[in-house]
């Protein structure tokens, strides 16, 4: 047999072996999938997929985005596989406050699933936007923002409908360009409700204590992009206030800012065509009596009703002082520094030459109302609690005395914070230091010496 027929008959065994081993290499392929989504509003969500695979599945998660946010959620879900049937399910529970989404939120998601072979399969991409199934809905949109509303009387709230979402548009063509937004916004959902009994179902949930106190005529979800908002006869004014916030979480917002409630809800008044008669009288009322509040410190809302009320005004005066007097560009300018990642004391410097306290002594001044004091200095001593403290033998003798005793950095005023004499800064940096204090130096050294006289006696002996 010459090489040819060698070589031949090689290429023919090849090809046998490569022909049966196909049908065992079988390719794995995900085939037949389905995915449905229930919404039980407002208890939860049931996300479901059912298909066939050729492989042992180690894992299926799902994978989704609520909002207009550019964030995914990645959830594993419980699934059962017989054979090459495969079957999982995800409850998503929306009455909770972590998990809440508010009606309105566009909702995209698909499923991937890892098998044991290290292969990886995606299902299609599903998008929704989540509202209450028990309802029909009808929506009207102009340019980048849909409302959604709940026909009862023929085309009464279609016709309603069309004006708020008029009126928000304006707002949102007027604001956009002072915060420096783009003319293109991202898109922006509002949900319209005629019955405040629904709606509070809608909301993220909170106390009973605050269910019972507060009416919410309109709620903002700036990372969703979504404005729930109850008709009235404020409701264009409402609408703008919470349309705002958005605006405002668009163009300032970072991982490294937080947007101050004086400035974000100054912008939502300021943005506001329907001015709250309240919030003016309560401003004009404390401007007389010079008892205004010192309303840069505020990084959230006071809580006394009567302060919330001259909070709203107050704000709205000085965002008002910051635009029209500091000028525009200088505001846009800020809002952008913000966006950078900037503090809001370190934006205001930059453009402004001024920190937050100075600013407002300007305004006051513009007011003539008294200036404040800028307390930022003297609110904290100079030397603070450690967050680890060390027990001294002094401290542990000292204990069953002072257990009722405030301790000595307590005991000194802020005011006072500037006056603490050099010696006792001292003793107080000692007391929050980690290393040993003195008293434990010597206890230590006096064992020490001990130990070695003894050794000295024993080795005598």
């Amino acid at each position: 047999m010459n090489l040819n027929h060698i070589f031949l008959s090689l290429l023919g065994f090849l090809f046998i072996f490569i022909t049966n081993l196909n049908p065992i290499i079988a390719e794995t392929k995900l085939t037949k999938t389905e995915t449905s989504i229930e919404i039980n509003f407002p208890k939860d969500i049931q996300f479901k997929i059912s298909g066939e695979l050729n492989d042992e599945i180690e894992a299926v998660n799902l994978i989704f985005k609520i909002g207009y946010s550019n964030s995914n959620i990645i959830q594993p879900i419980n699934f059962n596989q017989n054979q090459n049937n495969f079957e999982g399910n995800l409850t998503w529970n929306t009455n909770t406050t972590n998990k809440y989404i508010p009606p309105g939120s566009p909702i995209e998601y698909y499923y991937e699933i890892k098998t044991t072979s290290k292969k990886t399969f995606s299902s299609k991409i599903n998008k929704l936007v989540y509202l209450d199934n028990n309802k029909k809905w009808n929506s009207v949109k102009y340019k980048s923002i849909t409302m959604y509303y709940i026909e009862v009387f023929e085309n009464v709230v279609q016709s309603r409908a069309n004006d708020l979402l008029e009126a928000t548009l304006q707002t949102v063509e007027y604001i956009s360009p002072l915060l420096g937004l783009e003319a293109k916004n991202e898109p922006l959902n509002i949900v319209l409700f005629n019955d405040y009994s629904y709606m509070s179902k809608s909301l993220a949930p909170k106390s009973d204590a605050q269910s019972e106190k507060l009416i919410t005529q309109g709620q903002a979800y700036p990372k969703h992009g979504v404005v729930l908002l109850l008709d009235g006869r404020e409701s264009k004014g409402t609408a703008s206030h919470e349309i705002t916030h958005i605006l405002v979480d668009r163009a300032a917002g970072s991982p490294y800012t937080v947007i101050p409630s004086w400035l974000n809800e100054g912008l939502a008044e300021y943005a506001n065509p329907i001015k709250g008669f309240s919030y003016q009288n309560s401003f004009e009322n404390n401007l007389k009596t010079d008892t205004l509040l010192s309303i840069t410190k505020y990084t959230s809302p006071p809580g006394k009703p009567e302060d919330i009320i001259l909070f709203y005004g107050q704000a709205e005066k000085i965002v008002e002082y910051m635009i029209e007097t500091l000028g525009r560009k200088e505001f846009t300018d800020f809002i952008k520094s913000m966006k950078s990642g900037m503090s809001l004391n370190n934006a205001l410097e930059k453009i402004y030459g001024m920190n937050k306290v100075e600013i407002e002594n300007e305004w006051r001044k513009e007011i003539g109302a008294s200036l404040i004091e800028e307390t930022n200095k003297n609110t904290k001593p100079k030397s603070t609690t450690s967050s680890v403290q060390l027990y001294t033998l002094d401290s542990m003798k000292n204990d069953s005395k002072e257990v009722n005793k405030p301790t000595e950095i307590n005991l000194i005023k802020a005011n006072d914070s500037e006056n603490i004499s050099e010696d006792k800064e001292t003793r107080l940096n000692n007391k929050n230091s980690c290393g040993l204090s003195d008293s434990n130096e010597i206890l230590m050294l006096v064992y020490f010496f001990s130990v070695v006289m003894l050794y000295k006696k024993k080795n005598r002996k």
